[in-house]
């Protein structure tokens, strides 16, 4: 059953600074010149679970996550750079520098989702799928849903992001990992013209101290 509320959570990986810097002037840029707004409605990050829509409360949501992240090593992320998928692009993160996928990665992702998933409620939400349905895939978006909802610009984006000046690392360490709690006025539609969002906790790979905010 779909239900109507207005709140759902993300699990992220918070990229390095330079990375998120990187990111973050793509899509604003975007914005800027395009009015693509979709991407960088969101802080810079790549998504271990999307759209959770839970009857939990933030911290009985945290204490689930807690394990996940507990005495795990931080480990290597390659960013192989801006792709295209379909009309949309991003930054590539999913494979190590082999070209393999990231098994450190995937771990977490699949420990993530296991944690969350008998607390997940359908939610129905616009070019959105069940978290049940989601299959992992790491990637940063430099531009979305716009351009899925209306096309006609991908090309020209395409050939703007090519020419901006920003080079963004070619791997970092995958640290820092963050809830988020997202609301929108319309999940039905074309909800990130209405997204609002606050960050409720983060959690640092054993490398370093745990942050709580």
């Amino acid at each position: 059953m779909t239900t109507q509320s207005s709140t759902r959570y993300g699990i992220f990986l918070r990229p390095d600074a330079r990375t998120c810097w990187a990111q973050a002037q793509i899509n604003l840029a975007l914005r800027q010149q395009f009015g693509l707004i979709s991407a960088a409605a969101f802080p810079p990050h790549a998504t271990l679970v999307g759209n959770l829509h839970t009857d939990l409360r933030p911290a009985e949501v945290i204490e689930l996550l807690d394990p996940v992240f507990a005495d795990r090593p931080a480990f290597e992320v390659h960013n192989a750079g801006v792709k295209r998928v379909g009309d949309c692009y991003l930054y590539d993160v999913h494979n190590d520098e082999a070209g393999e996928p990231n098994q450190p990665l995937l771990q977490i992702a699949h420990a993530a989702k296991a944690a969350v998933l008998p607390t997940s409620l359908d939610h129905g939400d616009y070019l959105v799928s069940e978290v049940r349905d989601t299959t992992f895939w790491a990637h940063l978006s430099l531009a979305s849903h716009d351009l899925i909802v209306d096309p006609h610009l991908a090309d020209e984006v395409g050939l703007f992001i090519d020419e901006l000046p920003i080079d963004a690392p070619g791997s970092f360490d995958a640290e820092w990992f963050s809830l988020f709690e997202f609301t929108s006025e319309d999940w039905a539609d074309e909800w990130w013209r209405t997204l609002t969002w606050r960050h409720l906790h983060s959690w640092q790979l054993k490398s370093g101290v745990e942050n709580e905010r």
